[in-house]
């Protein structure tokens, strides 16, 4: 018996009996609905967080030196650590040119405004490279340091948010622009007013690195610097790692061998927890949609075992004819895959059109993938051909002098 006449007769079968077709295949339409509603919330989530890692500039290695030893719970300070230089930025900028690079210290320092009023406290950033970079908010108005200034030590200055109406002395941010602070009697204009964000607090004020530290207060030890590197993407995190980890051990040995410096990779750790979030998810919620599937498969081959039994005299009738024992299993087989075929269809079409609902009515991140619907289809497939098994080989094996006989 050839292919095609096997399907025709599949497709006949369930235009006879829609209501049995449908009910069969309930089951089969619940699971691969859920599997692909599954799958699609979970690469939806997976999708926004990423992008929120990248627009929030999370894409970040960080090289610090490793200032203290934790011994027995107690953390214990070192005298010594390396202290980056522009030297060792601009070599590590050399080394992932791809990527952006700022070398940060940061302290307490005072100010005084232009007006010549009292003396006030703020957090003091010393910038050498791209600002952006740094993990500093995006500019309300205005712009960051060039490069030239950072590099020549111009008097500019970058002012936060709650710092800007502070000097302004209104709610209008961007009237800080152009005035001038005091800091460690160096005067610095403001060329820069950052975004605010929820619950901020304390002023902040970025300035060149070279004479930054003039304008902390001085500390008991050296302040450390911090280089951080932004990659492109979230999927450049981990070759940029490797290329400053090779950067490192190739121009200060001793920096990871002695455990001085140490390199993370902060938004390629939130992912990875991430990742293996939305994994038990799926593993979890695709455990339900398989066990739906399992349930439809059952009711596939109830169907199928009723057909058997309903046809008996016509499987006879075909044996008689000169049909093979392969020919009927092959029939039977046809006819499962075919219903959990269209069960699947349905399911998925269900699925799609669910996560879309989710999307645009309760405002969740989907994304709907090709791998989602194939797996579906596959596995809709594989549910039919398993349990359509049994019933095909009982249709095949009956004799056919018994089968006529049948009432």
């Amino acid at each position: 018996m050839l292919l095609l006449p096997s399907l025709r007769i599949g497709l006949e079968t369930m235009r006879a009996n829609p209501v049995r077709t449908f009910l069969s295949t309930l089951g089969i339409v619940m699971g691969a609905a859920s599997l692909v509603g599954v799958l699609s919330l979970a690469d939806g989530a997976e999708a926004f967080a990423r992008r929120q890692i990248e627009l929030n500039g999370l894409q970040a290695v960080i090289v610090n030196a490793v200032t203290g030893d934790t011994v027995d719970g107690v953390s214990i300070p070192r005298h010594g650590y390396p202290l980056f230089a522009i030297d060792d930025a601009r070599g590590l900028a050399r080394a992932v040119p791809h990527a952006r690079l700022a070398l940060t210290v940061q302290g307490t320092g005072t100010f005084t405004l232009d007006t010549g009023t009292s003396t006030r406290a703020a957090t003091v950033v010393g910038v050498f490279g791209a600002p952006d970079a740094a993990g500093i908010p995006p500019l309300l108005k205005g712009r960051f340091p060039t490069v030239d200034e950072l590099s020549n030590d111009a008097g500019v200055a970058v002012v936060s948010n709650v710092f800007a109406k502070a000097l302004a002395g209104s709610g209008d941010a961007a009237a800080a622009l152009g005035r001038e602070v005091r800091l460690a009697d160096k005067a610095r204009t403001i060329v820069g007013v950052l975004d605010g964000f929820p619950g901020e607090r304390g002023f902040r004020v970025l300035v060149p690195l070279t004479s930054s530290q003039q304008a902390m207060v001085p500390p008991a030890s050296p302040r450390a610097l911090t280089m951080t590197i932004q990659a492109p993407r979230i999927e450049d995190v981990e070759p940029t790692r490797a290329a400053v980890e090779a950067w490192a051990d190739a121009t200060h040995p001793r920096w990871r061998a002695d455990r001085l410096v140490s390199v993370q990779a902060l938004g390629l750790n939130r992912l990875k927890q991430l990742n293996q979030g939305m994994m038990l998810f799926k593993l979890l919620m695709g455990t339900f949609a398989g066990v739906s599937l399992a349930v439809g498969g059952i009711g596939i081959m109830n169907v199928l075992l009723a057909s058997v039994a309903e046809r008996t005299r016509e499987i006879g009738v075909r044996k008689a004819l000169g049909a093979r024992r392969r020919d009927i299993l092959l029939q039977f087989l046809i006819e499962a895959l075919v219903l959990c075929l269209a069960g699947g269809t349905i399911g998925v079409l269900a699925g799609v059109g669910g996560a879309s609902a989710l999307s645009r009515l309760a405002g969740w991140s989907t994304a709907v993938s090709i791998d989602a619907v194939a797996l579906a289809f596959f596995f809709s497939g594989a549910v039919g051909v398993f349990f359509g098994l049994w019933p095909a080989r009982r249709a095949a094996s009956l004799d056919p002098i018994e089968a006529l006989r049948y009432e």
